[in-house]
């Protein structure tokens, strides 16, 4: 986690987490090949992007201790492969946030650049949280 927690009533569309920074390394994609049974080629596979990305913008809400963020659905755009080993740089942003009951949604803008600044990944996911 980067910077000081933000706490989910706090979160409003508009919202801009702070950039995150990190490397795809061998290690983290293997972790993810084995939990999804798949295969990585060299490549990170487009979705476990998109995990890490949602996990660490999660680990940056302050919520109660053992509540977990579920991711519910995205709709994403891939625009190349990324190597093993690229270090990738996120930009989330809160574009809704909707309340029912004691369950609240996030849908969330994504866009991730590789350390050349080229984007490799855009689009929207939603995430629910207790409210």
């Amino acid at each position: 986690m980067q910077g000081k927690a933000v706490k989910y009533e706090d979160l409003v569309p508009g919202y801009e987490f702070p950039p995150t920074t990190y490397e795809l390394s061998a290690s983290l994609v293997s972790k993810y090949v084995e939990a999804v049974d798949g295969a990585a080629d060299g490549f990170v596979p487009p979705l476990a992007i998109t995990a890490c990305a949602i996990a660490t913008m999660a680990g940056s809400i302050s919520l109660p201790p053992g509540t977990v963020a579920i991711h519910a659905s995205q709709d994403l755009e891939f625009f190349k492969p990324v190597p093993i080993g690229t270090t990738v740089e996120c930009h989330i942003r809160v574009v809704q946030k909707i309340a029912r009951g004691k369950m609240g949604m996030l849908i969330l803008e994504l866009e991730i650049l590789d350390q050349s600044k080229e984007k490799v990944q855009s689009g929207k996911a939603t995430i629910a949280l207790p409210a």
